[in-house]
């Protein structure tokens, strides 16, 4: 009786291996952060844009009234977000172990 040699052709022993775990493509908390951080920033240049472009006459009232109002309503939301993220942890500070 032939005795095989064992050869990269083994079969049944690479195809039984795990395949590797990979990170799922996901955003996380601090890119959501990021992310409306950047959003907030764009939405006041853009008002401070239409501002400049009234004063030249280029921009009806009407575009500074809404470029200035999302703004304010970003900034506020971000505030929101801040506060929520203080209290909860606030709540997570005052749990007992």
């Amino acid at each position: 009786m032939a005795v095989q040699p064992i050869g990269p052709n083994v079969s049944g022993l690479a195809t039984g291996l795990p395949k590797p775990v990979q990170k799922p493509d996901t955003a996380g908390f601090t890119d959501a952060i990021n992310r409306g951080l950047q959003q907030v920033s764009k939405n006041e240049r853009e008002a401070d844009e239409v501002i400049g472009k009234v004063a030249l006459g280029q921009a009806e009232i009407g575009d500074l009234m809404v470029a200035t109002a999302k703004a304010q309503l970003s900034v506020d939301v971000l505030a929101q977000v801040r506060d929520r993220a203080i209290e909860a942890y606030q709540e997570i500070a005052r749990m007992q172990v």
